[in-house]
């Protein structure tokens, strides 16, 4: 049994998708993939790039907000 890690590199997410690395850096520059920025690291959670492509690589509408303590 494969466990899949829930966030993935570009490198890894270049090889998930089947496209190349610089793809992926022209959409995280165009900020039209969900990633998350630490520092100079770039990470994508799988579950939202699933949905992503589910729905035709569009980011939600709306995001649900958190309500502050």
């Amino acid at each position: 049994m494969v466990i899949e890690p829930k966030y993935l590199t570009v490198k890894m997410l270049a090889e998930y998708l089947h496209i190349s690395t610089s793809n992926i850096y022209k959409r995280i520059t165009d900020n039209s993939i969900p990633h998350i920025k630490m520092d100079k690291r770039v990470l994508f959670d799988r579950e939202q790039i699933d949905w992503w492509m589910s729905n035709g690589c569009q980011f939600q509408s709306e995001f649900p907000t958190l309500k502050s303590a």
